[in-house]
């Protein structure tokens, strides 16, 4: 297992090196996965400059709007709050998936740094990773270097959709979700 915020690399032919930092939490009824962490200029743009420094009120209405079309089951079941770049969500009853993917698709939305989980599960769940895309990373490397096998990529893929529309459609700074192999 590797433990929460730990930063690993690895070296590849030519010393290119490759690191990302995975975080492994424990999701539970009881138990909320903290503040996440994410690339602030990266991901979709949902508000521009005006809307980004002065309506905290409009952000959260669009992340809201954003959420219900992604097609995340129970994404209106949760309340998003915005201040400063960090988002809030709220919410009860939700399955482990469910509110892994919706943190994720409000955490990959340009100018959200990072988002405050105050969500609970419905029952217990399995603990979950997650990765955040370096430059010229694909599904497969990542795969490669999560499960040790790079025709993995998949699982990957499945476990991020609907955000996900293709595994070559990814980006530096996205968060993934990382399933359990």
């Amino acid at each position: 297992m590797i433990s929460p915020g730990r930063r690993i690399s690895a070296v590849y032919q030519d010393n290119l090196i490759l690191s990302a930092t995975l975080f492994s939490v424990c999701l539970t009824s009881e138990v909320n996965m903290g503040l996440f962490n994410f690339v602030k200029d990266a991901g979709e743009k949902l508000w521009d400059a005006v809307t980004a420094n002065h309506d905290k009120d409009e952000q959260a209405k669009k992340v809201q709007e954003h959420l219900n079309k992604t097609g995340i089951p129970d994404a209106d079941k949760v309340n998003v709050q915005i201040a400063d770049g960090k988002a809030t969500v709220t919410g009860d009853g939700l399955s482990q998936e469910a509110k892994e993917k919706i943190l994720v698709a409000v955490g990959n939305i340009a100018g959200i740094s990072s988002v405050d989980d105050q969500v609970k599960t419905a029952t217990p769940a399995a603990e979950s990773q997650f990765y955040t895309v370096k430059s010229g990373d694909t599904l497969s490397a990542i795969s490669k270097q999560v499960y040790g096998n790079a025709n993995l990529y998949n699982k990957i893929f499945e476990a991020n959709k609907p955000m996900l529309k293709s595994p070559e459609k990814i980006y530096p700074g996205q968060v993934l979700r990382i399933p359990e192999e």
